[in-house]
């Protein structure tokens, strides 16, 4: 009986631990001043990110009741995220969690969209 108590109560935390991903960060905030640290690379919004985004993340974040937090359909919304270390922890960095579900983005994907962050996450 102990055993079967000890097995259910490792269950149920296995069961809590494993929602935290249905993360529930917010942005930090996008404000401040930035110094684009890769001045001559092009990576935009426009010619590169919102394609990514569309591809591998707009599935659970998107306005409405989405399933991941955030609306990444937009600039504004992707933008929002991109100061701190919450869009790099979760998505750019060796070992991310995100896509949630599958594999981690190819490593060219996620260099690119860190200089995209390391230079001001530039629209156009």
């Amino acid at each position: 009986m102990k055993k079967k108590l000890i097995l259910f109560l490792i269950a149920g935390a296995a069961l809590i631990s494993g929602c935290e991903n249905q993360a529930t960060e917010t942005p930090d905030d996008p404000g401040g001043d930035c110094t684009p640290q890769f001045p001559d690379m092009n990576v935009t919004y426009n010619n590169y990110v919102k394609g990514i985004l569309d591809k591998y993340c707009i599935s659970c974040h998107h306005a409405g009741n989405s399933a991941g937090p955030g609306d990444f359909g937009s600039y504004n919304g992707a933008k929002a995220y991109t100061t701190g270390n919450v869009f790099f922890a979760r998505v750019i960095q060796d070992g991310a969690d995100m896509p949630q579900g599958n594999a981690p983005l190819p490593k060219a994907v996620r260099d690119s969209l860190d200089v995209w962050i390391k230079n001001c996450a530039p629209l156009n």
